[in-house]
């Protein structure tokens, strides 16, 4: 029995989606999330909760409603990527895009008892410069990547669409507005710097969704583990998703098969992670 373990793959599949994809009869599903795509409906799938809308902009500003889940205990989750993510855009272009919505969402939930902020695949690089107020209730980040604020425009933001000449103009807005330094910062084009400012407590997205959903526990009944993502590249050793599973499925002397649908510069490296890995751009079963 394998442990069937991915994230999403972007623009083609959820990780529930992934995980039933990658399984054979037998195996068991646990489809994670470090925070970017799929957050809210890991934590679903793991506690239950219900799901309900509400109206954000995302990153050109147009209005539309976006999932949020309310857990058990009243808890509210949150997925950046609902909301400004890169999914669905007709293009990608930093310098006009904005994370206001994503803002404006939680300001809309400030009176939440708890709020679990899923931070990653944003389309945008401006650290929150134009967001209304907030008083922010205890509130945890879970943060796709370790980024330092000032290395998230070099890292990311040809991800996000920035020509090379825009970047000096990314990194000069982001460094211009007195955020804070250090680990997450970066995540999200400045989000987790901006989020930090405000009162919240950036965590390691994979580590700590790994913790809340049990994942030694389930490695340890299994022969093999099996994770993956849209793509593998030098930033998966940034701690996503797949690089945090392999490392922990190997310190229990699992076998870790990756499946990722394309590959990126530095992807050799990060292979190494990996006892096999498989490069296929998956397709949902009907």
């Amino acid at each position: 029995m394998k442990l069937v373990a991915p994230t999403a793959f972007k623009g083609t599949m959820t990780p529930v989606e992934a995980a039933r994809l990658l399984a054979s009869p037998g195996d068991m599903l646990l489809p994670l999330s470090d925070g970017g795509d799929g957050f809210i409906e890991c934590l679903k799938n793991k506690f239950g909760g219900f799901i309900t809308e509400l109206p954000a902009a995302d990153p050109y500003g147009h209005i539309r409603p976006v999932p949020i889940l309310e857990l058990p205990d009243g808890t509210v989750a949150v997925e950046c990527a609902k909301v400004i993510g890169m999914a669905g855009l007709k293009k990608l272009n930093p310098l006009e895009t904005s994370s206001r919505g994503f803002g404006s969402l939680l300001a809309l939930l400030q009176c939440a008892p708890k709020l679990l902020i899923g931070l990653g695949g944003s389309a945008t690089v401006d650290g929150g410069i134009d967001w209304p107020p907030i008083t922010l209730p205890p509130s945890t980040v879970f943060c796709d990547v370790k980024t330092d604020l000032a290395d998230a425009v070099a890292l990311y933001g040809p991800q996000k669409g920035a020509l090379e000449e825009d970047l000096p103009i990314l990194q000069n807005r982001l460094m211009s507005m007195g955020l804070p330094l250090g680990i997450h910062t970066g995540a999200a084009g400045g989000l987790g710097a901006k989020l930090k400012s405000l009162g919240a407590v950036l965590v390691d997205g994979a580590q700590t969704m790994l913790e809340m959903l049990e994942f030694d526990s389930a490695c340890q009944v299994c022969d093999a583990v099996i994770t993956g993502e849209g793509r593998l590249d030098a930033s998966t050793l940034e701690g996503k998703l797949p690089f945090v599973v392999a490392k922990r499925a190997r310190l229990l002397n699992k076998t870790v098969i990756g499946h990722f649908g394309s590959k990126g510069d530095g992807w050799e490296t990060a292979a190494v992670c990996f006892d096999e890995v498989r490069f296929e751009e998956p397709m949902a079963k009907p």
